[in-house]
C-alpha cells in the first residue's frame, strides 16, 4: 500500500520552508546587505553612488559603483530617476514665415526652359538611374 500523496505534516513543513525561503544573494550584495538602512538615507540626502562607495571604502567595504548601483536598484528597490542634460536648454516655438511660391520667384522664361528640359528640379522617374553615354 503506497501513499502517492505525501502526508500532511510533510506538506506543512515543506510550506513554511517555502515561505521563508529567501534568495540568495550574490557576495558583494550580501557585504552591502547589513547597510542598506544607511544607503538609504543617503540616497534620499541625493549622494552620488560615487560618494557612498567613498564611505564603505573608508569601513573596509570595496565594492564597484556598478555593483552598488545594481544593489539599489534590486535589493532596495529604488526608481531611476531621469535628468535632464546639463546643456539642455528650453525649446523655442516653432514659427513659420510665409514662404514664397516658387512659380513667383523663377523668372517666365526659366519657367518655360524647366518644362520643356528635364533637369534636377524635376521629378526623377522610377527604376535604376542610368547614365547617358553623351555625358561621359
Amino acid at each position: 500500500m503506497s501513499d502517492n500523496n505525501p502526508s500532511e505534516d510533510i506538506q506543512a513543513r515543506f510550506k513554511k520552508f517555502a515561505g521563508s525561503y529567501q534568495p540568495k544573494l550574490s557576495r558583494k550584495f550580501a557585504l552591502l546587505l547589513p547597510f542598506k538602512s544607511q544607503i538609504k538615507v543617503l540616497l534620499a540626502k541625493k549622494a552620488t553612488y560615487d560618494d557612498i562607495r567613498l564611505i564603505l571604502e573608508e569601513i573596509k567595504v570595496f565594492v564597484s559603483k556598478d555593483t552598488l548601483h545594481r544593489f539599489c536598484r534590486k535589493v532596495i528597490g529604488q526608481k531611476p530617476v531621469r535628468q535632464r542634460k546639463a546643456g539642455a536648454k528650453a525649446i523655442a516655438p516653432f514659427t513659420t514665415s510665409p514662404a514664397k511660391p516658387v512659380l513667383e520667384s523663377v523668372p517666365p522664361t526659366l519657367q518655360e526652359q524647366r518644362k520643356r528640359i528635364p533637369g534636377p528640379w524635376s521629378r526623377r522617374k522610377p527604376g535604376p538611374r542610368i547614365t547617358d553615354s553623351k555625358n561621359l
